[in-house]
């Protein structure tokens, strides 16, 4: 299907984000793309999209406002299309060789089923077991949105605009913790690939406005994130544990190891007695610096900043950024990364993480589609 200039630059007003505000059941509005704070209405009378913008004005066909606003109410259908896209196993026997058996259609949508020709048994496609049937892909969006920094608040208001969804602060945090369990385990096993070579420093944070000491080690070459841990001092046993757990993570030990000048990390790497060289007191102005591991500080902290309420999960969360920063998030790292890349997405370790259920269920990414009779369509969602 070959897309007209105004449809493609329809989607990119979809594609750009945050661009189109549902005021209600029939009417849109559309940030201009030319005057900044300028908006144009889009609006459902009598059977078909109208918009004010002189474009539709002025040739009375649908203009690139109104092909953003369809765009935008037909990606729930272009999730259900697409399911197929991921890798579907059986949950009870685990075989790629299955096959699709219809839909099942209940309150909340039609649900695909499966059919494993291995053990003869139907199947939803279920990932996250979210009761009353939370939709995957949602899940999985709350908890990028998540980790690229926005707040509980501010995914709340993203889904009521752009997919006329409205969950509490809460629903969105418990789908993002789950989300963040299930990239936790889909790596915990993975050794990451770093040189001889790391930097380890420490920073104060703030996790539910009580200051904590954040440790942070990354492989110098790679920038590989290895590893993360919360503490309440910043002692020789603190420093010892998050030593310990980084090569833990890398399966290894390096050959040098650069901080700053506290003296917790010789003491730690005293007690640790490996054969590991100790460059301390690294600073801007010297030969062996932490600029890259200050960079680190500075990208986790912005992250922080906003999330209230983390409390006991807050090393949970943070090791789930780090998974995110190392395999999910574009750029350097995520190539140097053992499973990153451009094949890795929320998705794909989601599936990686599929657990086989006791009892049928329909937990699977769809959504419901009612349309209209008219010639040119309207279409409404309910996602839950």
């Amino acid at each position: 299907m070959r897309l007209s200039l105004r449809e493609l630059r329809g989607l990119g007003i979809v594609a750009a984000g945050g661009q189109i505000e549902r005021v209600d059941e029939n009417r849109f509005i559309v940030s201009s793309q030319s005057v900044d704070g300028a908006y144009h209405n889009v609006e459902w009378t009598n059977g078909k999209w109208i918009c004010d913008c002189p474009d539709y004005l002025k040739r009375k066909k649908p203009c690139k406002h109104i092909f953003a606003v369809n765009f935008l109410l037909d990606l729930p259908r272009m999730l259900l299309a697409n399911t197929v896209a991921f890798e579907i196993r059986c949950p009870y026997c685990r075989s790629k060789d299955v096959i699709q058996k219809g839909f099942r259609y209940n309150k909340t949508g039609p649900v695909k089923l499966f059919k494993c020709k291995t053990c003869n048994r139907i199947f939803s496609d279920t990932i996250t077991p979210e009761k009353g049937g939370a939709k995957a892909a949602l899940a999985a969006i709350a908890a990028d949105l998540y980790y690229r920094g926005l707040s509980l608040r501010e995914i709340r208001s993203h889904f009521k605009q752009v997919y006329n969804v409205d969950r509490p602060a809460s629903t969105l945090h418990r789908w993002i913790l789950r989300i963040t369990n299930m990239l936790n385990e889909a790596f915990e096993n993975v050794k990451l690939e770093v040189g001889e070579k790391w930097l380890a420093d420490e920073t104060v944070i703030k996790v539910d406005g009580a200051p904590k000491y954040l440790w942070n080690l990354m492989d110098y070459e790679t920038r590989i994130y290895i590893a993360s841990l919360i503490t309440d001092g910043r002692g020789a046993e603190e420093a010892l544990t998050a030593i310990k757990e980084a090569i833990k993570n890398a399966g290894k030990a390096p050959k040098t190891i650069v901080t700053d000048g506290l003296a917790s990390y010789k003491k730690a790497l005293e007690m640790l007695n490996a054969p590991i060289m100790h460059v301390d007191n690294a600073g801007i102005t010297k030969k062996e610096n932490n600029n890259r591991i200050e960079r680190l500080h500075g990208t986790v902290k912005h992250w922080l900043k906003g999330k209230r309420g983390i409390g006991d999960k807050a090393a949970e969360l943070i090791e789930g950024y780090r998974n995110y920063y190392n395999n999910i998030r574009l750029s350097i790292v995520a190539n140097n990364a053992p499973l990153g890349g451009d094949n890795l997405n929320w998705m794909s370790v989601l599936n990686k993480k599929k657990k086989a259920p006791r009892q049928k269920c329909s937990l699977n990414p769809t959504i419901s589609v009612s349309t209209g009779t008219s010639d040119e369509r309207k279409v409404s969602y309910k996602v839950f």
